[in-house]
C-alpha cells in the first residue's frame, strides 16, 4: 500500500467519484488512477467503490471505512510537516478558517485585528458559506478550523468547543404595526411575513422548533445568507427580518426598529471546530484563546483527548461555566 493511493482513493471520494475530476483536480492522468485503484482494491482483496460497468456509483461500507483512515493518515502526514515548521519557529504559511457571514463580517474582524499583529508573516485563508458547507470542507480537510453556530452533531473526530451565546433582533420599519406593542410575542411575530437566515435542515432551525412548540406557523416569505441583504428586504416591504443581534448597527440602521428575542426564542451558540488528529501549531492555540478566552489550556486538553461529547452535552457545561463568559459576550455583542 502507497500513500500515493491513498491520495487517489480520497481524491475520487471528494470529487463525486469521478475518476476524470480526480485526476484534473490533482494533476495527474486518469489510467495512472484508475491502475492505482485497482492494485489497492486487489491488495486489500476487497472493492472500495460500488461500480455500475466501468463508472463508480458508490462507496461500499467497507470501503467507507478505509475512507476514513486513509483521510487520517494523510492528516497525520501533514502533521508530519506542521511539527516540522514548529520545531523550526516558522510562523507562516497558511491558516484556513470556515466560516458563516455574519461570523465573518460582524465577530472576526476584531479577532484577526490582534492576531495578525501578533502572526504577521501568517496567510489567513478565510472560507466562506453555510453551517453545512464548511463542515464538508472541514471532514474532507481542506480546511483547519471551523466558526459556525447552531445546534450541529459533528462525529467523535472533531472537537467542537462553545464560544459565546447571542440573541437575535427582530427589524422592522419605523411605521409597522409591531412598533405600538409594548412587548412583542412570537404568536404576534409570526402574524407578518418573515425575512431571515436560510437553513437547509429544519430540523436544526431553533425558530422553527420554537414556533413548532407553540402551534404556530411561520410564514417566511424570503431568506438570504447575508444580514445586510435581509435588512434590504425589509426596507423594502417583504416582511419583518429576523438576524443576528452583532449584524444589528444603531447608527447605520437606524432606520429600523430593532426588539430582542431574549424573551422568545432560545439563545444561539457559536462554536469553533476542528479535527481531533489536527496538529495544533502554536498560533492556532494562541487563535483559540483569543477567540474563546474561557478555555484555559487544561480544558483544551481535555477537549483533545477526551471522547466524543455530544453537542448538547457540552452546551450544558458551557452555560453553567464562570462569568468570563458573559464579560466575552458583552465584548462580541458591543
Amino acid at each position: 500500500m502507497k500513500l500515493q493511493q491513498l491520495k487517489y482513493l480520497i481524491a475520487i471520494a471528494d470529487n463525486n467519484l469521478s475518476i476524470t475530476s480526480a485526476a484534473q483536480k490533482i494533476f495527474t492522468s486518469q489510467p495512472g488512477i484508475s491502475k492505482q485503484l485497482r492494485l489497492l482494491e486487489d491488495e486489500l482483496q476487497t472493492k472500495i467503490f460500488e461500480r455500475n460497468g466501468k463508472q463508480l456509483v458508490g462507496i461500499t461500507q467497507v470501503g467507507k471505512e478505509i475512507l476514513a483512515r486513509a483521510r487520517k493518515v494523510m492528516q497525520e502526514i501533514n502533521n508530519i510537516k506542521r511539527l516540522s515548521s514548529e520545531i523550526s519557529q516558522e510562523d507562516t504559511g497558511c491558516f484556513s478558517i470556515g466560516t458563516t457571514q455574519t461570523q465573518a463580517q460582524y465577530v472576526l474582524p476584531r479577532t484577526f485585528s490582534t492576531f495578525h499583529k501578533e502572526y504577521p508573516g501568517l496567510k489567513i485563508d478565510l472560507h466562506q458559506g453555510t453551517t453545512e458547507q464548511i463542515i464538508e470542507q472541514l471532514n474532507k480537510q481542506e480546511i483547519d478550523f471551523v466558526i459556525a453556530s447552531g445546534s450541529v452533531e459533528l462525529g467523535p473526530d472533531i472537537v467542537q468547543i462553545p464560544c459565546y451565546q447571542w440573541d437575535r433582533t427582530i427589524l422592522f420599519p419605523q411605521d409597522h404595526a409591531l412598533g405600538d406593542l409594548r412587548k412583542i410575542s412570537l404568536e404576534d411575530l409570526v402574524q407578518y411575513p418573515l425575512v431571515t437566515y436560510n437553513f437547509s435542515d429544519k430540523a436544526s432551525s431553533s425558530l422553527l422548533r420554537a414556533c413548532k412548540e407553540q402551534k404556530l406557523e411561520p410564514n417566511i416569505v424570503f431568506t438570504a445568507r447575508d444580514a445586510d441583504i435581509i435588512k434590504t428586504y425589509v426596507r423594502k416591504g417583504f416582511g419583518v427580518g429576523i438576524i443576528a443581534s452583532m449584524a444589528y448597527d444603531p447608527d447605520h440602521d437606524k432606520d429600523l426598529i430593532s426588539y430582542s428575542t431574549r424573551d422568545m426564542l432560545p439563545k444561539c451558540t457559536t462554536w469553533l471546530a476542528f479535527n481531533k488528529n489536527l496538529f495544533l501549531k502554536q498560533y492556532m492555540k494562541d487563535f483559540i484563546e483569543l477567540f474563546a478566552p474561557h478555555i484555559s489550556q487544561q480544558e483544551l486538553v481535555r477537549y483533545l483527548y477526551s471522547e466524543h461529547t455530544s453537542s448538547s452535552e457540552l452546551l450544558h457545561r458551557f452555560q453553567t461555566k464562570d462569568s468570563k463568559i458573559t464579560k466575552f459576550q458583552r465584548v462580541v455583542s458591543a
